[in-house]
């Protein structure tokens, strides 16, 4: 971890996440690594609430979509909160396994999280094969052990995980704004509370942004702001 330095590596590699996820194909390839885990957080808070996942889909236009069923309205609606909030959890998570030099967990959980959707949950074309090669690309990079390669593929998808986490809510906020009833988790959550779609768009947002911050200045030691 000495021969290379990590701030120097965290800023190429946000780069090379910015403007890699940006670009066709390949770009919304990588930028589905958050869906499955905002996708999973939907899931997960459904069998807490012990409902029943009916279906779990990944599509290449980096959209997801859970189908569940639950016993309640309350269920529902912490079902249809879950998604945003575990992402930005997840990308924090991530960067404290790495700030304590743990990234290899990183991608064990990444590989835990593929295969448990791979056998219990997805079932669409697409969504099946990304799975699949995700999990291998990953398995690779444990598999041959290179330290460096580890530690930059940890990097470089938590930063996808995060920055993506705080676009998505932004794009919400602005659909929420222009088109409600296109808003999905914010349209669901009006649906099952009565309040607007716009603030829970809002709500993700702020706790985006909020993670997002904790999260660079945990990984840069910066000093917490008060309140923050």
């Amino acid at each position: 971890m000495e021969s290379y330095d990590k701030q120097t590596v965290f800023y190429v590699l946000l780069g090379i996440s910015l403007l890699l996820t940006r670009t066709p194909v390949i770009g919304k390839y990588f930028r589905v690594v958050n869906t499955m885990i905002h996708e999973s957080g939907h899931a997960l808070m459904t069998l807490f609430t012990s409902g029943s996942i009916l279906k779990v889909e990944l599509f290449s236009s980096t959209e997801g979509d859970t189908v569940t069923k639950s016993s309640s309205r309350f269920c529902q609606m912490l079902i249809a909160l879950a998604g945003y909030p575990f992402s930005s959890a997840a990308a924090y998570f991530f960067f404290y396994l790495i700030k304590t030099e743990n990234q290899l967990i990183v991608l064990y959980l990444l590989v835990a999280f593929s295969l448990l959707n791979l056998i219990f949950l997805v079932r669409n074309g697409y969504g099946i094969f990304w799975l699949i090669t995700f999990s291998a690309l990953l398995i690779l990079a444990i598999y041959f052990k290179n330290e460096f390669i580890i530690y930059a593929g940890a990097i470089f998808l938590s930063l996808i995980v995060l920055t993506d986490s705080i676009i998505s809510a932004f794009h919400l906020f602005i659909i929420s704004i222009a088109k409600p009833q296109n808003a999905g988790d914010a349209k669901n959550l009006k649906t099952f509370t009565g309040i607007p779609a716009v603030f829970w768009s809002l709500l993700f947002m702020v706790l985006a942004l909020w993670v997002g911050y904790k999260s660079i200045a945990l990984f840069f030691n910066i000093p917490s702001i008060p309140f923050l």
